[in-house]
């Protein structure tokens, strides 16, 4: 019924208009006002001016402001032109509290950064001191689905994993898995940075995406992760 029929406004349009409409009552103000009051024209004038130069900025801003809305409504907090961005993930992982999960070709990187005892810098091992009920997995190819330079670096962070593990026992853990690395992401509670993983050297300055860990993007991801993390052995 035509009554009953509601039609929905956005709140730009209305603030718009609402705008159009001062500056329209203004300008036909100032144009009637006494020529001889000149701080009144002064004033009203610059009101006008004002009010057309904001709508002016408004409307050439409102499609890139809708687009960001529309990302930031879908959970995409942000996007990194480099995978390898240590001080981005550092301000993630310094705030973890329940897990830290991450999967990648190696994980060395990850390790080294954020997991080594020995380094002044060690954000993640003061968390996992700090919080009691904070849990780190990792999980990498194994041996027959690893490259050269891999495996090169895996030599030189498994006695720092073994070495977590005797220290926060149980609550961290390396898992191998019988494929190719095809992603590399780290999930910190509720967050999710996720970047593809290519041949060569090449795939360390790939880029990658951060996003809620609880949208459908984000849930995807976590859901492989635990497919994968319970098909691999306790012991890999």
């Amino acid at each position: 019924m035509f009554e009953l029929d509601k039609i929905r406004v956005p709140l730009w349009l209305i603030l718009t208009v609402a705008i159009a409409a001062v500056a329209l009552g203004l300008g036909y103000w100032y144009y009637r006002l006494d020529p001889s009051n000149a701080k009144l024209i002064g004033f009203i004038g610059g009101i006008v001016t004002g009010l057309i130069v904001y709508l002016a900025t408004f409307l050439t801003l409102l499609r890139p402001i809708q687009e960001l809305d529309r990302f930031r409504r879908m959970g995409v907090k942000a996007l990194l032109a480099n995978r390898h961005d240590q001080n981005y993930y550092r301000r993630l992982v310094v705030k973890s509290t329940r897990r830290v999960d991450v999967m990648g070709a190696s994980c060395s990187r990850f390790v080294q950064d954020f997991l080594d005892t020995e380094s002044d810098d060690r954000v993640l091992v003061d968390a996992l001191i700090k919080y009691s009920q904070l849990k780190v997995r990792l999980l990498i190819p194994d041996e027959e689905h690893m490259g050269d330079d891999a495996k090169n670096r895996l030599r030189g962070m498994l006695p720092k994993v073994a070495a977590l593990q005797k220290q926060f026992s149980g609550r961290v853990e390396l898992r191998r898995f019988a494929d190719h690395a095809h992603h590399s992401f780290v999930l910190v509670d509720s967050d999710l940075v996720a970047g593809p993983i290519f041949e060569g050297d090449k795939s360390r300055y790939a880029p990658a995406i951060h996003v809620a860990a609880e949208t459908v993007f984000g849930r995807k991801y976590d859901d492989h992760f635990e497919a994968v993390w319970n098909s691999c052995s306790a012991n890999a």
